[in-house]
C-alpha cells in the first residue's frame, strides 16, 4: 500500500471527526451562539469508519458498511480465548477494584447505582463507549492496521498508527480532557501507546477479527465509565494495569509480530487487508 493512500486515510478521518466536533471547541473556547449537547461528541466517532468506507468504495463500489466489520483472515485463537480477550477490561477493572479496596480507599459503589439511575449518564455511557468502539475500530485496526503491516512489521506499524490515533484525539482535548500540563499529555500518549499494541496483538491473533477488537474497545471505554464512577484511584488502577498489559504483550509477541495465531504468511499475519 502507498504511502499517499495511508495519508489520504489519516487526512480524512482526521477532517470528518475535526469538522463534527467543531462545535463542541468553539463552545470551549466560548465561541458558540448556542448551546451544544455533551452528547454531539458521538458524532465525532464517524471519522475513522467512514474514511475505511470512503477508501474502500475507491476501489470497490459494491462497499458496504457491514463489509467494514469482516474478518480479514483465516486461523487464529480458540473462541475460549477469543472470549478472554474481549473480556479483558472487565478483568482488570475486577482487579483494579480489588487493588483499591486493598490498598486505598473503599470504593463508592453507591455513586455507581446512582449513576445507573440517570439518563444522561447511561446516554454518555452509549456515546463514548459503544459509538466510538464500532466507530473507530473499522477504521483503525480494520483499514489502517493491515495496510501498514503490509510491508512493515507489526510493532513498528502500531508505532506509526499510535501517532495517528493520538492526533487525531486533538479537538477532544479543548472539550473533554483537563491536561495540567505535559506530564498529563505524556501520559495520555504512554497509555494509548499500550492500548495499541494490545489491540494489534487481539487483531492480529483473532485473524483480523474487527468485531473483536470493537467490542473490546466497548468494553474498555464503559470499563472506564465505571470505575471513574467508583473511584478516581481505579481508573489510575485499570489504566496502569492496561499498560502492563500492553507493552506486556509486546515483550513477548513483539518478535512474532504481535501474534499468538496462527502461523504467519505476511510480516507475521495470518490476513491480507481488504482494500
Amino acid at each position: 500500500m502507498r504511502s499517499s493512500a495511508i495519508l489520504r486515510y489519516s487526512l480524512l478521518a482526521y477532517g470528518i471527526s475535526w469538522l463534527f466536533t467543531l462545535p463542541l471547541v468553539l463552545q470551549a473556547l466560548g465561541r458558540m451562539p448556542w448551546a451544544v449537547s455533551p452528547l454531539w461528541h458521538g458524532v465525532g466517532a464517524l471519522g475513522p469508519v467512514y474514511a475505511a468506507f470512503a477508501m474502500r468504495s475507491s476501489v470497490d463500489r459494491s462497499t458496504r458498511f457491514r463489509d467494514l466489520y469482516r474478518r480479514q483472515g483465516t486461523g487464529g485463537l480458540s473462541p475460549m480465548w477469543t472470549g478472554l480477550l474481549i473480556v479483558s477490561p472487565i478483568v482488570l477493572l475486577a482487579l483494579g477494584l480489588a487493588g483499591v479496596t486493598l490498598f486505598a480507599d473503599v470504593p463508592d459503589y453507591r455513586a455507581l447505582g446512582q449513576a445507573l439511575s440517570r439518563p444522561d449518564w447511561l446516554a454518555f455511557v452509549f456515546v463514548g463507549s459503544v459509538l466510538y468502539g464500532l466507530g473507530e475500530e473499522p477504521g483503525w485496526r480494520g483499514w489502517l492496521l493491515p495496510h501498514l503491516q503490509e510491508k512493515r512489521g507489526a510493532v513498528t506499524s502500531t508505532l506509526l498508527l499510535s501517532v495517528i490515533w493520538a492526533g487525531w484525539h486533538a479537538p477532544f482535548f479543548v472539550y473533554r480532557f483537563d491536561f495540567g500540563g505535559p506530564d498529563m499529555i505524556l501520559g495520555f500518549f504512554v497509555g494509548l501507546l499500550a492500548g495499541a499494541f494490545w489491540l494489534t496483538f487481539v487483531f492480529n491473533s483473532t485473524g483480523g477479527s474487527v468485531w473483536v477488537v470493537a467490542l473490546w474497545h466497548v468494553i474498555w471505554n464503559v470499563s472506564n465509565l465505571v470505575a471513574a464512577e467508583i473511584s478516581v484511584a481505579a481508573v489510575a488502577t485499570l489504566n496502569a494495569l492496561m499498560m502492563v498489559l500492553g507493552f506486556g504483550v509486546l515483550a513477548v509477541w513483539g518478535r512474532r509480530n504481535l501474534t499468538a495465531g496462527a502461523v504467519a504468511r505476511r510480516n507475521g499475519s495470518s490476513f491480507a487487508p481488504i482494500d
